[in-house]
């Protein structure tokens, strides 16, 4: 469904009042608060088309409508999220950034926080999310019992070896013929992001020569290449400030928040995920596995050291965390991590 200018003009009107006060919205609200200067019947046949499309929904008829994620998702995409921060904050951004340069090295908790304070959701720094090391080369060795001695070249001359180990056999042949298609495929391709361009060349259908073979391929790029959570930093701070919001005060939602923010693993899974993407990230309620089970929203960008990805920062907030302030702090915090770690 394409919106009209003032279908789209109505949605981000509702959503932006939703933000506000977390309650569904009425369509004299919109007449009253937005400066469309539409009357409410004409609010309320927009509001109808917008649900048909699916970029609303309400609980009963006669209640006032809450954004899907549809919605939502259609609102951050249109909306200008390149805002400026005011210059007081900047500066404060920066000294304290600044004062804790020493600490990068050893630690990013203080950022975690950082972005918690500034943001009042709570904050999350991940690293390393890197570039490289880049793939070269696959080889694929038969050993016995079931085992596979896995080989991978990158682009600095390391060589790293691997052992898998599967409930069958593989011949040598079936096994060399592998090897040399993953090369081809993936070559090039940075260590940390092999398992995305995997599963997106296999969900493209660009790879029928694997469609074929009477290996579990996607089991044995799973353990070449799967990052261990001990690999992965990922730091957690501000979880009280979303427990003090009305948003979380159905227990069942703090259980589904809770359990999100103490596994790390999937944090740091799908960080990695989404970055290959772009550099600045939003995931909304069912877009990711992070944030589906509590309605959640995530806002995430990368820093850099020396041109290449180093880590990223973010918020976990509800899905009604207001977009058009966020996604500046995060990326001026993101731009002065890369700042901070081209001067050391």
């Amino acid at each position: 469904m394409e919106l009209s200018t003032r279908a789209l003009s109505v949605l981000c009107a509702i959503v932006e009042l939703y933000i506000r006060s977390g309650d569904a919205v009425a369509s004299r609200q919109v007449a009253r608060h937005s400066g469309l200067g539409l009357s409410s019947a004409t609010i309320r046949n927009v509001m109808a088309e917008l649900e048909d499309g699916g970029y609303l929904s309400r609980s009963h008829p006669s209640a006032g409508s809450v954004p899907s994620d549809r919605g939502f998702r259609h609102y951050v995409d249109t909306i200008d999220r390149s805002g400026t921060l005011p210059a007081a904050a900047r500066r404060e951004l920066t000294l304290c950034v600044n004062s804790r340069r020493r600490e990068f090295v050893e630690g990013i908790d203080w950022v975690a926080q950082l972005v918690a304070e500034a943001t009042n959701e709570a904050g999350v720094a991940v690293r390393p999310i890197g570039d490289g090391p880049i793939l070269e080369a696959i080889s694929l060795v038969l050993l016995d019992h079931g085992r596979v001695l896995g080989v991978i070249v990158t682009d600095d001359g390391t060589v790293e070896k691997r052992i898998l180990e599967f409930d069958r056999d593989r011949t040598r042949e079936e096994l060399q013929t592998l090897s040399n298609i993953l090369t081809r495929l993936l070559s090039g391709t940075s260590l940390e992001a092999v398992e995305g361009r995997f599963d997106r060349l296999i969900g493209a259908g660009n790879m029928p020569e694997i469609s074929d073979m009477p290996v579990d391929t996607r089991e044995i790029v799973r353990q070449l290449f799967s990052i261990e959570e001990s690999d992965v930093e990922v730091r957690v701070a501000g979880t009280d400030n979303l427990l003090a919001t009305a948003d979380f005060s159905e227990i069942d939602r703090v259980r589904s928040l809770l359990a999100m923010l103490e596994d790390r693993s999937c944090i740091a899974k799908e960080f990695r995920r989404v970055f290959a993407h772009g550099r600045t990230q939003v995931l909304i309620g069912e877009e990711s596995e992070a944030t589906a089970s509590g309605s959640l929203g995530i806002v995430a960008t990368l820093y850099f050291r020396d041109q290449r990805r180093a880590g990223a920062v973010g918020v976990v907030g509800p899905r009604r965390m207001d977009y058009r302030k966020i996604v500046p702090v995060i990326e001026f915090i993101g731009d002065t991590l890369s700042e901070t770690s081209r001067a050391q």
